[in-house]
């Protein structure tokens, strides 16, 4: 079963001090309930495709490992306390050799690879965000107001600390916070950390507030 959920009326503002650069930027997303899990879609023509630059474009065609983190977030809304959060990894090596793209996706637990021929179905596999579980129905209580925020970062780490991204990831916990304790560590630590956005190329988005209405 599918079900729409509704967007608030008005737009909630980040409760945390930053920079005007540092402001995540608005995106409107589509939620929905599949299941038991919340899902989201980052609506076209928006999305994370311009987390790429020409020159990264161009690195995902020279043999060279490409490697997309995507860290989400559910708070409520006026707060910075979380109530669920997700991880994501996908990687794209192009075989310069026999010229294919290998992608590599691991989200919740599990890991799926592909290869595509052409660098634009790589680069979609790469960036695109349609119906995408988040978040367990249960840690979202109807009528209540929540935001998700995003943090997407192009070629953030070294291979040691992506490997424990990936340890981290193999522990996901279904969208919700219930194994004691964060994946990735403090949300506004993360979230709003300067460093990022200086050493990195990073998106940090913010949709509008949303909530899931009674049946």
């Amino acid at each position: 079963m599918r079900a729409a959920i509704a967007a608030a009326a008005v737009l909630a503002i980040a409760t945390a001090a930053r920079a005007d650069d540092d402001k995540p930027e608005y995106q409107h997303m589509t939620f929905a309930e599949v299941g038991d899990q919340l899902t989201v879609t980052l609506e076209r023509p928006n999305g994370i495709g311009k987390l790429f630059s020409p020159a990264d474009l161009g690195r995902l065609s020279a043999g060279l490992p490409t490697t997309v983190v995507i860290r989400v977030w559910i708070t409520r809304r006026d707060s910075t306390d979380v109530v669920a959060e997700q991880l994501f990894v996908r990687s794209s090596v192009f075989d310069v050799w026999d010229e294919y793209y290998t992608l590599v996706l691991d989200q919740k637990g599990r890991r799926a690879t592909t290869t595509v021929k052409l660098r634009s179905e790589a680069l979609k596999w790469l960036t695109k965000i349609e119906d995408i579980p988040i978040a367990r129905l249960d840690v979202l209580p109807i009528n209540d107001v929540f935001v998700l925020q995003m943090l997407v970062e192009l070629n953030p780490v070294s291979n040691e600390e992506l490997a424990e991204v990936r340890r981290r990831l193999s522990q996901g916990n279904g969208g919700g916070i219930d194994r004691g304790g964060a994946l990735f560590g403090s949300f506004v630590s993360v979230f709003y950390n300067p460093k990022i956005a200086s050493e990195d190329r990073v998106l940090r988005i913010r949709s509008q507030p949303f909530f899931r209405p009674p049946l």
